[in-house]
This record gives C-alpha cells, sequence and structure tokens, in this order.
C-alpha cells in the first residue's frame, strides 16, 4: 500500500504541467489507505484494507479527466441518508461536514457492525465456562404389556396400567479449564480489536470528508478565478475592438482576442462542472440529500501547519494510532489463542446435575437429585489438537508481521508528511510571487498594446500565463491543506483536530 507522501508527490507532479493559453492538467487526487477489521467466527479480527480515491481537477480550466481507484461499491464515498431535503440553503462549515459524515457515512457505520460480531464471539467462549441449565416439565400416562417384553411370573398380570407419571426437574451441566479460560481471555482482546477498528474507521470517514470539503472550496476558487479571466478577456476584446474601429490596430488583433474569449468561457463551464460534481461528492459522504442546496461557509486558505518535531509526532503517533492500537490488540489475543490451543491436552473439570420432583401426580410427588463430578482427560486428540496449534501459531505470526510492517507505514507516514508540507509551503510561497508577476506583466502588455508599441499577441500570452499561475495558486493551496490533513491522519489525531489543521471555524 502507498503512502500519503507517494500520492502527494504525483498530485504535485500531475498539478502543475500547462499549456499555451489553456489552464494546467487537472490533478490526481486522494487515494485514502485504510485497514479495518472483519471478525470471523472462530477467529480473531482479519485486517480488511479498502481504498477511496476520488477524481478532481483543482487547477480547473484543462480538459475535464478522471482518474479513480473507486469502485462504485466503496463505502467511505456512500453514507445512509435519513433526511430530506428542504427548500433552505445550509450553510455547511467544516466541522458541520464532519460531524454530518460521523454519523451518516456508509464506512463507519458498516465497520461498526465487526463490534456486534466481536461481542458474539466473546459470549459464545462466556459460554464455554458457563453452566448450561435447562428445565423440563412432563406428565405421561402410560400401560406396559409384560407379556410382550418377555416377562412372566406366577401371580403377576400381563399388563399394567394404565398408570400416569409427573416429573418437574432442572438439570446442569458445567465444564472448565484453562484452555477455556485462555479462549475467553482471546475473545476479550478481539472485541478491543474491534472497537479499535470502528474508531480508525471514524478517523478514516474524518478524511475522507475533510478532503471533500477541500475539493468543493478548490473546485469553488477555480470558478471564482475562471468568471474573473472571463472578465478580463472581454474587457481586452473590448479594448481591440475600440482600437481596430479607431485605425490603430489591425483586424487581427481583434480576432485574437476573440479567440481568448472563447477559450476562457470554455474553463469557465469546466470549473463549473467540477464545482457542481465535487459538491455531489460530499453529498455523498455525509449524508445529504442530492436535492438539498447548501454553500460552504469555510474558505480556502492557508495556515501554517502545528509546531511539531518529527521525533514528537512518531512518539505520538505510536500512542495515538488506533490501527496500532488494534494490531497490538490482535497479537494479544492471537497469543492468547496459541496458549488456549496448547492447554487443550490438559485435563479439564467438569460438573453435571438434576433436581426435581417425581411422582404419580403431583400431590404425591417426592423431590429427587443426582450430582456427579467428573475430569475430563484427553488421551487419542493429539490430531485436532496438533491442529489448533498450528492453525494459532500461523495467525498469531501472520499478526505480528502485520504490526511489525504497520510500524515501519507510521515512521515513513510521518516523515513522508513532514517532507510534504515542507515542499507544499514552499510551493503556496512560489505560486503567489508567481501571480504576481503575471498580473504586472499583463498589466504591461496591455499598456504597450494601448500605446500602439506592438500589437496583442503579448497580452493574450500575458493573460494565460495569469490564467497558469493562478490556478497553480489554488492548486498548491489544495496541497499544502491536503498534506496537513495527511500529517494528522499520520498521527492519529483527524477526528480530533482536522478542522482545525485545516483552520476551519
Amino acid at each position: 500500500m502507498r503512502g500519503w507522501g507517494s500520492l502527494l508527490d504525483d498530485l504535485r507532479d500531475a498539478q502543475f504541467g500547462s499549456r499555451r493559453n489553456t489552464a494546467p492538467f487537472p490533478a490526481v487526487l486522494l487515494v485514502i489507505a485504510f485497514s479495518g477489521t472483519v471478525l470471523a467466527q472462530g477467529a480473531p479480527p482479519a485486517a480488511a484494507t479498502a481504498s477511496t480515491s476520488q477524481a478532481s481537477n483543482p487547477s480547473a480550466g484543462a480538459p475535464i479527466t478522471t482518474v479513480t481507484g473507486l469502485t462504485s461499491t466503496d463505502p467511505f464515498s456512500g453514507s445512509v441518508i435519513n433526511q430530506k431535503a428542504t427548500d433552505q440553503t445550509i450553510s455547511l462549515s467544516l466541522r458541520d461536514a464532519i460531524d454530518r459524515g460521523l454519523k451518516a457515512n456508509l464506512g463507519s457505520l458498516l465497520i461498526e457492525q465487526g463490534i456486534t460480531s466481536a461481542r458474539a464471539q466473546h459470549w459464545r467462549a462466556l459460554q464455554a465456562m458457563l453452566p448450561d441449565v435447562t428445565g423440563r416439565l412432563s406428565e405421561s400416562a402410560q400401560q406396559i404389556n409384560l407379556a410382550a417384553q418377555g416377562i412372566r411370573f406366577p401371580g403377576v398380570p400381563p399388563i399394567i396400567g394404565p398408570f400416569s407419571n409427573f416429573d418437574i426437574r432442572a438439570y446442569m451441566t458445567v465444564t472448565g479449564g484453562f484452555s477455556q479460560y485462555e479462549g475467553i481471555r482471546s475473545s476479550v482482546e478481539n472485541l478491543r480489536a474491534a472497537r479499535f477498528s470502528y474508531q480508525n474507521a471514524l478517523e478514516l470517514v474524518v478524511f475522507s470528508v475533510s478532503n471533500s470539503y477541500l475539493e468543493v472550496l478548490t473546485q469553488a476558487a477555480n470558478v471564482v478565478n475562471a468568471q474573473a479571466q472571463v472578465q478580463t478577456a472581454q474587457a481586452l476584446l473590448d479594448q481591440a475592438n475600440q482600437m481596430h474601429e479607431a485605425g490603430v490596430s489591425a483586424k487581427i488583433d481583434a480576432l485574437r482576442a476573440s479567440v481568448e474569449l472563447q477559450a476562457r468561457k470554455q474553463d469557465l463551464v469546466v470549473a463549473q462542472n467540477n464545482f457542481d460534481k465535487s459538491k455531489i461528492t460530499l453529498a455523498r459522504a455525509i449524508g445529504l440529500p442530492l436535492e438539498q442546496k447548501f454553500e460552504l461557509s469555510d474558505a480556502l486558505q492557508f495556515s501554517p501547519p502545528p509546531v511539531l518535531t518529527q521525533e514528537d509526532a512518531l512518539h505520538r503517533a505510536y500512542q495515538e494510532r488506533l490501527d496500532y492500537k488494534q494490531a497490538q490488540a490482535q497479537v494479544h489475543a492471537s497469543e492468547l489463542s496459541e496458549r488456549s490451543a496448547r492447554f487443550e491436552r490438559l485435563p479439564s473439570l467438569g460438573f453435571s446435575g438434576n433436581y426435581g420432583d417425581i411422582g404419580i401426580s403431583p400431590g404425591s410427588s417426592h423431590g429427587t437429585f443426582v450430582a456427579a463430578g467428573s475430569i475430563q482427560v484427553p488421551i487419542f486428540e493429539e490430531g485436532r489438537i496438533r491442529a489448533d496449534i498450528y492453525q494459532a501459531q500461523s495467525t498469531l505470526k501472520q499478526n505480528k508481521d502485520q504490526l511489525s510492517d504497520l510500524e515501519g507505514r507510521i515512521d515513513a507516514e510521518i516523515r513522508t508528511s513532514f517532507l510534504d508540507l515542507n515542499a507544499a509551503a514552499e510551493q503556496v510561497q512560489l505560486a503567489d510571487a508567481t501571480v504576481k508577476l503575471t498580473q504586472e506583466e499583463l498589466s504591461e502588455a496591455r499598456e504597450r498594446f494601448a500605446a500602439g508599441v506592438g500589437d496583442n499577441l503579448e497580452v493574450v500570452q500575458a493573460q494565460g500565463s495569469v490564467v497558469s499561475a493562478q490556478n497553480q495558486y489554488v492548486a498548491s493551496l489544495y496541497v499544502h491543506n491536503l498534506a496537513k490533513l495527511s500529517l494528522a491522519r499520520a498521527l492519529g489525531e483527524a477526528r480530533q483536530n482536522a478542522a482545525s489543521y485545516l483552520g476551519g471555524k
């Protein structure tokens, strides 16, 4: 599975490609990698993985392209809708979106059922040492043919009865041993792992919803930029027409400005379409009806990341990451399961008994009971016991290897997140400076054209540079916020701090 850093590298590589008079190519958006817990009867939770990837075009203005690893059944991109659309327009902050996602996102709702499955395993393990108590009430009438049974005695009639029999009785059996005790402890650890898996799923919901919210903000900024570029292109066309009518410039200048205006209008159509699609993606993730109108109250902005050293971040990740706690619980559960399998060779204790009233009728009955203790010793069960031991050892080895891999992955994610944060911050600064330079270039080109020093080819080229620079600035803001969000996820703090990391209200 790829780390957050390599994904952000792909995003940066894709977003800054550009061509003349067009916006940069669309960026490849986020792939959410997560591990959950799928619980099977009689076995510890097994790691399950899924991925969430959504197509986006943070730079807008480019041809609509979809690059995705999603399937239509990806749970974290869906939700359960429990409300009806209203005529009002909802104002949605990032924290509001996260709260809605935590309640309605399909991914967390599905993984929550793993807790129920683990709880069922726990009770099944407990039952191995809990008393099994049953009751029975019976009343019967009988007539017996002794002659048919070959019983013949002088003076004894061949037919006995009819006579009645009444019996009310409670039965109890209980067995226990070291194997059952370790099995109960293992089920407790499996239940802990299932709870950690669900909490980790909530972290992934926050990550997914926050990323979708960032997408909408990015596409909204692209729409604003595209609208501004259409206005600028219209002003350039008006200027070129006026100068042509005055005989100052050639008709080709007006034609060139008209072509530029059409290109900018096309960019606006693409940007608006991507914006509308990103809103649908966000609504699906947080459980909003698709008919519901909403607007975002937060803005896409640059905010510094938290002050944190790489060593402190790694320490916090090992303390806070819920998937790491889940893996540790699974290892402990596997160790207890392996001990339980070895203890199957030891004797176990048992008790059985019953107590009740028996007689011809309830009025003429008398109490009776049976009580018996036993020691059960396995004599010829080595094949089954060895199979249980080998199976438990195999599961234990797998879980230990997964825990070791997760430790290395956490380390790599923390290091990658810091590299991405530093690089993204520099990209924002460079993109901001580039926007200012291209705007100054455009202003100078317009003044030269108005003074008749040259044609408007320089103006059109300068405007294309402004478009590219503005799109790159918006994309770099997205990458920087995504890097902060990835750091929160790598630390295991997405649920608590994602909104504050992104500067949300």
